[in-house]
């Protein structure tokens, strides 16, 4: 997506819990880059609230009432094609994540995350840098690609930043860990890009698993 960041970010959550949304909302009002600009409690409400003012980054729960959070990321990516929509669920069951990723979702994070780490992973959402949830990352084995692969030769360092990019890592975070800058990283993550012929971090943790790069 890649959110102009001297704008807020528009954020919109959809989620039965009360409790959930009044803890983004006082964490986001009191952060600067970051607009919750509206929330609802069940699948219908989120659905027509979503599309008549669309955000650029959506919360969306499972399990709600109405209409699942599945269904509602279906109708919201069909008429919303850019918009970035991360789910959010109790589940860490491979059928619900599947299920959320088949329905269109970019992201998906379990409920247990603290609401600073949610934060942050929508900063980098908002970036375009689309850190991979850890909860995608934990579904991967090398059996997910088939065929012959080409052998791929990466250095070192780009090695490191795999790994990190496989912990779910973001680029601030890869940066603080290895005492690069973010520019330096951003250049290492293009050319690992360009090496596996990939085009986001996931197929990259794909591609270098399934030539057993990294774990």
């Amino acid at each position: 997506m890649g959110v102009d960041m001297h704008d807020p970010v528009r954020v919109f959550l959809v989620d039965d819990h009360p409790l959930l949304r009044t803890g983004l909302r006082f964490t986001l009002d009191a952060m600067e880059g970051l607009d919750l600009i509206g929330e609802a409690s069940d699948g219908f409400e989120g659905v027509e609230k979503i599309l008549q003012n669309p955000p650029d980054i959506a919360l969306i729960d499972i399990d709600l009432p109405g209409i699942s959070g599945i269904t509602v990321i279906e109708m919201v990516k069909k008429k919303l094609r850019d918009i970035k929509i991360i789910a959010l669920s109790s589940y860490s069951e491979k059928s619900y994540v599947s299920g959320a990723m088949a329905a269109g979702a970019d992201g998906y994070m379990l409920k247990a995350i603290s609401i600073t780490a949610l934060v942050d992973f929508l900063r980098d959402f908002a970036r375009g840098e689309n850190p991979v949830s850890p909860y995608l990352l934990d579904m991967i084995s090398p059996m997910d690609a088939e065929g012959d692969q080409e052998p791929v030769h990466i250095t070192p360092r780009e090695k490191q930043i795999l790994d990190l990019i496989a912990e779910g890592k973001s680029n601030k975070q890869i940066s603080t860990d290895i005492f690069l800058s973010i520019e330096t990283v951003k250049t290492h993550i293009k050319k690992i890009f360009s090496k596996f012929e990939v085009k986001n971090r996931l197929e990259a943790v794909v591609a270098a698993r399934t030539r057993k790069i990294i774990d």
